[in-house]
């Protein structure tokens, strides 16, 4: 199914923030639960299915945000716009012309966007070198690479 076929009910913006029919999602369980739900079908679009049928999910970039980035030890956890913490891939990792980092999260299933203060945070351990960034962990060097 093409894009122009799809009708939307949800919007995913940049934020992380659901909409549903142009209405902003604001119940917090609600919420969570449609993130719980999320889902993408072979052509890779977003939907989610309450047992009546695929209700799809336009999303303006990322349907997870990182919302925080912890460091314990050598290794790097995330939180996630649904309150879930997982470990950091550091072999996912990417970085946009506009240097916005992303992540595979949830078993490399979506792509995550930080959010300004994760990437501030994480920020304090990317190394720059020339025009590209990479991060130390665990003795092994990652390199964010160059997403256009």
């Amino acid at each position: 199914m093409s894009n122009e076929e799809i009708n939307y009910r949800f919007l995913i913006d940049k934020r992380g923030n659901w909409f549903q029919d142009g209405i902003k999602i604001q119940h917090r369980l609600t919420y969570l639960y449609n993130n719980k739900l999320l889902k993408r079908d072979e052509e890779g679009n977003y939907y989610l299915d309450e047992g009546s049928g695929k209700l799809y999910i336009k999303a303006e970039d990322t349907p997870f945000v990182v919302k925080m980035v912890e460091k314990k030890d050598d290794d790097f956890y995330i939180i996630l716009n649904d309150e879930t913490k997982e470990k950091l891939d550091l072999n996912t990792l990417s970085i946009n012309n506009e240097n916005i980092p992303y992540a595979k999260v949830k078993n490399g299933e979506f792509d995550a966007r930080f959010t300004r203060p994760a990437y501030y945070e994480f920020m304090k351990d990317l190394i720059r070198e020339d025009d590209d960034f990479y991060i130390i962990s665990n003795g092994e060097k990652h390199l964010l690479r160059r997403i256009t």
